[in-house]
């Protein structure tokens, strides 16, 4: 297993990390709504990314959005993965304007040779759709998390 706050190997017998020292037991209370709120403020160097959900985000919730409007990025927006979402919705959009176009100007899109750059974001995008949808159903979606014991700036 691999510690969320610095990446190094946890022990397995004692649940702490060999490098930083973290214990497991410390990511329970970690909430993600104060995880979105720590990712606006300046505190977002201390949210952690976790396999282990949150009590307020809900795999059930989280694979719905994912199969349903996950091609828009709504369930990384939902956990406030906030650059995967924007990524996501934007390839959608920007590949729909250029059909669009397309089918303005030239009235069909079978030479559209232009739109490959696009089409190539539109890939990604449902990779990491698809890569999202696997990794929630197995538990390796990895949620930001935060609670004040994480903070490095905290008075001790």
């Amino acid at each position: 297993m691999l510690c969320p706050k610095c990446y190094g190997r946890v022990n397995k017998n004692t649940l702490r990390c060999e490098f930083c020292g973290m214990r497991m037991n410390e990511i329970e209370g970690a909430t993600n709504q104060e995880a979105k709120l720590a990712l606006k403020s300046i505190y977002k160097d201390d949210v952690l990314m976790t396999n282990k959900l949150p009590k307020d985000v809900q795999k059930k919730k989280l694979l719905l959005l994912a199969i349903f409007f996950g091609g828009f990025g709504v369930h990384n927006l939902y956990v406030g993965r906030k650059a995967r979402g924007i990524f996501q919705i934007a390839s959608v959009i920007m590949l729909a304007i250029c059909y669009l176009l397309q089918i303005i100007i030239y009235g069909n899109v079978t030479d559209a040779i232009w739109l490959v750059p696009f089409q190539v974001f539109q890939g990604l995008s449902l990779i990491m759709w698809f890569g999202d949808i696997l990794m929630i159903a197995i538990n390796r979606y990895k949620v930001p998390v935060y609670k004040i014991e994480f903070s490095k700036t905290k008075s001790k």
